[in-house]
């Protein structure tokens, strides 16, 4: 699911029109961006936790030259799903 059917889907179920859903849908994204941005922890109960995370830089080989080359600390999302996202509900 993309974020254009997911606004249709968010349109439907609270009878808006798909505009304002889809501007629901940003303004939940930007906010949790920003909220990453600052190192502050994002919890959506049911669904999982989103933190930030600073990778530690590293030396790598280039795979064509075989020259070691210096990756920096770079930022990363690490997403921790809920148990109940993770349950399979058997058929």
């Amino acid at each position: 699911m993309n974020q254009s059917q997911l606004a249709r889907v968010v349109a439907k179920e609270f009878f808006l029109s798909q505009v304002d859903a889809a501007a629901i849908i940003d303004l939940i994204l930007a906010k949790t961006a920003d909220s990453l941005r600052k190192g502050e922890w994002v919890y959506f109960k049911d669904f999982g936790s989103f933190t930030k995370k600073i990778r530690p830089g590293r030396n790598v080989r280039h795979p064509k030259t075989g020259q070691i080359i210096w990756v920096p600390p770079w930022p990363d999302v690490d997403f921790n799903p809920a148990k109940g996202l993770l349950k399979a509900k058997r058929r």
